[in-house]
């Protein structure tokens, strides 16, 4: 169970962006739940109530949703994830 304070990040193999993003979460020490939806593909369900864009990383961090990091993003076919 993940707690209602948990900011979640939705990520995928073969991301630069994702990894980036979370590299520079635990540098800072952000304290997060990572979602990889090649490992949790269940969680596509979760994400498609977040956003309509098919782009990662996502970061759901309480009611705010905010798609990329530093203004790049990788989308769900460069991913292979459609």
């Amino acid at each position: 169970m993940v707690a209602l304070d948990t900011i979640l990040v939705f990520t995928a193999d073969g991301c630069p962006h994702c990894k980036a993003l979370c590299e520079d979460f635990d540098r800072r020490g952000v304290v997060y739940r990572e979602i990889n939806l090649c490992r949790e593909p269940d969680e596509m369900a979760r994400l498609q109530e977040l956003i309509w864009e098919h782009r990662l990383p996502v970061v759901a961090d309480h009611e705010r949703v905010s798609i990329g990091f530093r203004g790049e993003s990788s989308t769900f076919s460069e991913l292979g994830l459609e």
